[in-house]
């Protein structure tokens, strides 16, 4: 808690101090309830000022006043405003439970009047022009606080150094967290099979490599990286030198790697699945685009906050509090932190190195998160805005039959099921491939935990159950078109075979609805296998037969460059383009 509270009471105009920051107002302040159905609230603070009283406490430095004229007007005036505020918990913020602050200002007498919001204060609605706009709270991490204020305002700032002992503290908190209360989150279990090579880290500047053949037990680590091209050290015919004298880590580079030959790759690649599912712990370097960058000695910035305002706690105390506004869509990490953007989030076999894992910790742009089946948190109860990256249902982690349950799939959660892999589809083919041949190897593990929950035929990219869907597939409307590789990787008919983003709207629901895919049937589909010790990976061919009605149709350009397959009164198919 600040003990100066004549410093606290200068961030705001005496007006504004005696009003929505006396001890009454900002408790109605923090009790207003969501009216359910309803862009409002049953209770909250409002008053009434003049407008040109808001713009002149602005000009003289109060931050409450300055975020009532945001955004500017246009003329001044001497009309009356109202101005409305309340908090109510943000369920998909974490930390969970937090405030939002919503402000309201009603400006329906305003000359200009260039905006409109409708909400509701106690028994009536405001609807008039003005500005509507929602803030996060949370305080300074060097901020000395008493417990009573903590228990109001537990989210803090970000923690910008990472390689700290503090914030390795703080990780193995937040791990150590999911482990005794996230019921949605597998434990960990001592039982697994240690992968066949691991790396023996008790002495960090020598460390071993260990060759375990699959016959030891106990916990590790895994790492996902972004490699950025060919790497410097690599375990192949010399991998016993480093058994037996160790790595020297002077050849490493910032981030380290491991890389394999070809035939104990094909046999590693079989077991993606299973070595990072069953992970104590996963590292994911989200920020680096390639191993020389390094994660940990980077600058990260602060999140830039909208104001600094006071805070009033039910005995009267007084703190003070930043807000920032919520919704931020600029890309800079210093207002907002969005996933898709991070080097990471480029590239294929970083997709299945962030699904699979039970808790990962994520060194990302902003700071260091704790991702896990139930939540993404940043570390030191920093404010943590909604994931943008989805994340799987949880019955994707729950197999079926022989281990597994023996509940069969409820219509719901075949929906969900259908609904995640098609998700799956569209956020892998997002992502780039720098080895054509890797296009299925990358997603292999994804797959076979799919095949998990439903024991369905994998074919090249598309499940047998749904292959009449799956075979629906096309390139989205606002990609180019991509050449077919000059190497052969998937047949034809699978969208494995192609470069660029690809998705389907069809879903099982809909296929009543269409009988024009009915009047298709399936009269053999099969491949083969690049090596049966990777079912979900790399295929050397496929057939596909088909027996339907044939349609004469014509292929179209449009003015904007599309291509579409068309049938003149019937339908027009879009192959690509715009």
């Amino acid at each position: 808690m600040e003990s100066d509270s004549s410093m606290i009471q200068s961030l705001v105009c005496d007006t504004c101090w005696d009003t929505v920051f006396s001890t009454e107002g900002w408790q109605t302040v923090l009790a207003g309830e969501q009216v359910s159905g309803h862009n409002g609230f049953s209770s909250g603070f409002s008053y009434k000022t003049n407008w040109s009283a808001i713009q002149i406490a602005a000009a003289n430095g109060c931050n409450w006043c300055r975020l009532l004229t945001k955004p500017k007007s246009r003329q001044g005036g001497e009309y009356e405003v109202e101005v409305w505020a309340a908090c109510d918990e943000d369920s998909d913020c974490t930390l969970g439970g937090e405030k939002m602050l919503r402000i309201v200002v009603d400006r329906s007498k305003s000359p200009d009047a260039p905006f409109y919001c409708q909400t509701r204060t106690g028994a009536k609605t405001v609807s008039g022009y003005g500005s509507h706009n929602q803030y996060y709270m949370y305080t300074s991490q060097d901020i000395l606080l008493n417990s009573a204020f903590r228990r109001f305002v537990a989210a803090r700032e970000r923690i910008t150094d990472v390689s700290s002992p503090e914030s390795y503290q703080l990780a193995l908190e937040c791990l150590n967290h999911c482990i005794r209360t996230h019921h949605g989150c597998p434990p960990p279990q001592a039982d697994v099979f240690l992968p066949d090579r691991v790396i023996d880290c008790f002495n960090p500047r020598k460390p071993k490599i260990v060759l375990t053949g699959g016959k030891h037990q106990g916990h590790y680590v895994t790492l996902s990286y972004v490699w950025g091209g060919p790497q410097p050290l690599t375990t192949t015919q010399n991998i016993d030198n480093y058994v037996n004298e160790g790595m020297d880590m002077s050849n490493f580079p910032q981030t380290i790697q491991d890389a394999d030959s070809m035939k104990d790759k094909e046999r590693q690649l079989g077991q993606m699945r299973y070595i990072y599912r069953n992970a104590f712990l996963t590292i994911n370097v989200a920020c680096a685009s390639s191993s020389q960058e390094g994660f940990l000695a980077r600058d990260r910035p602060q999140r830039y906050s909208n104001a600094r305002i006071p805070y009033r706690c039910p005995d009267g105390k007084v703190g003070s509090v930043w807000i920032a506004k919520a919704h931020d869509f600029d890309p800079d990490n210093n207002r907002s932190y969005w996933e898709e953007l991070e080097p990471a989030a480029y590239r294929g076999w970083c997709l299945q190195e962030k699904m699979l894992p039970p808790r990962s910790l994520v060194y990302a742009s902003d700071t260091l998160k704790f991702h896990c089946q139930t939540e993404t948190a940043n570390i030191g109860h920093a404010l943590c805005e909604p994931s943008t990256g989805r994340r799987l249902p949880g019955i994707i982690y729950q197999p079926r039959g022989p281990g597994g349950s023996d509940t069969p799939l409820s219509k719901e959660e075949q929906v969900a099921y259908r609904q995640a892999w098609l998700a799956v589809l569209f956020m892998y083919t997002v992502r780039e491939i720098s080895v054509p041949s890797d296009k299925l190897i990358a997603l292999a593990g994804v797959a076979e935990q799919f095949h998990l929950v439903y024991h369905d035929e994998y074919l090249a990219g598309l499940w047998r159950r749904t292959l009449l869907l799956d075979l629906l597939w096309a390139t989205q409307v606002a990609t180019r078109r991509h050449p077919r590789p000059e190497k052969y990787r998937a047949p034809s008919w699978s969208w494995a075979s192609i470069n660029g983003i690809v998705g389907t709207k069809y879903l099982e629901a809909t296929l009543g609805s269409m009988p024009s895919i009915r009047q298709a049937e399936i009269l053999d589909c099969r491949v083969t296998l690049a090596s049966e010790e990777a079912p979900f990976g790399e295929v050397r061919e496929g057939i596909l037969k088909l027996k339907g009605f044939k349609q004469e149709v014509a292929l179209q350009s449009d003015t904007v460059g599309a291509v579409h397959l068309a049938k003149p009164g019937t339908y027009r198919h879009r192959i690509y383009g715009s």
